[in-house]
């Protein structure tokens, strides 16, 4: 009897963590990483943070000031009310060590979020007042209300997710890349077959580079304003299908933003 309750003990405190496994596995289509990157300094990207679920990295993020990140709502999605299982890695280029651990008090998924879709696919992140502090931790700028992103525009990606569609390992170090962001009216017609892009989404490519697993959530910025996030796409630097972002400036997402931050 002792031998079995000792057992059954082990299995419930494990369990958390194999459901965040299976809850990893089972999002690899939403979840998005570094192909072909370059390696990144946090000098660089000081509002770049890893997203963690009991202890263990699922996504990016970006600081927009010093008590909230803005990250994607799939990211946060059936722990909404349970912001003590996340943390936030911060002023670190590498994922499992060094700065800073932060706690978070509340997390807030946007209202019309929809997982079918992954339309406005944005959730926030706040925690105590002025944690978000550090010596390479910066806010990025928000766009303004329905600022038009132009085609082949150059926008940098960056976080720690899988470096190969086949290889299935988180980077250790920051990555990075540049990709364009695609015509609106041609991203639709290609990913017609594989999802609807909305007018709260855009898209960018880039050749044999892309966001992938584990960079969901994470920030693209262009002329150091972050104009979207990671959101999903079909594999990792496919040719035939340009990845798909959370566009920020689309004004049902940033008067959202505003309303909660003031920002």
């Amino acid at each position: 009897l002792a031998k079995k309750s000792m057992l059954a003990a082990f299995f419930q405190k494990m369990l958390p963590i194999l459901l965040l496994i299976s809850t990893i596995l089972t999002h690899t289509s939403a979840q998005i990483r570094i192909v072909n990157g370059r390696e990144g300094r946090i000098e660089d990207f000081p509002y770049q943070v890893s997203l963690r679920r009991y202890s263990i990295h699922v996504c990016g993020g970006a600081v927009i000031d010093a008590q909230w990140i803005v990250t994607a709502a799939h990211c946060i999605e059936a722990y909404q009310k349970q912001p003590r299982v996340y943390s936030i890695r911060i002023n670190s280029s590498n994922r499992v060590k060094g700065g800073a651990v932060v706690s978070i008090s509340k997390i807030f998924k946007h209202p019309l979020y929809n997982s079918e879709t992954m339309n406005f696919d944005v959730a926030l992140i706040r925690t105590e007042k002025n944690r978000l502090r550090g010596e390479f931790v910066q806010p990025i700028k928000l766009p303004t209300g329905n600022t038009p992103i132009m085609d082949n525009t150059e926008a940098v990606v960056s976080g720690w997710g899988h470096m190969s569609s086949s290889e299935h390992i988180l980077s250790e170090l920051l990555k990075y890349t540049t990709v364009k962001v695609v015509n609106q009216q041609r991203c639709f017609d290609l990913m017609k077959t594989q999802g609807v892009v909305t007018e709260a989404m855009f898209c960018a490519a880039g050749r044999n580079t892309d966001a992938c697993q584990g960079d969901s959530g994470g920030p693209i910025q262009s002329g150091n304003v972050l104009i979207g996030l990671v959101s999903w796409g079909v594999g990792c630097a496919d040719p035939h299908y340009p990845g798909i972002y959370t566009r920020l400036s689309y004004p049902t997402v940033r008067i959202w933003i505003k309303l909660l931050t003031g920002l």
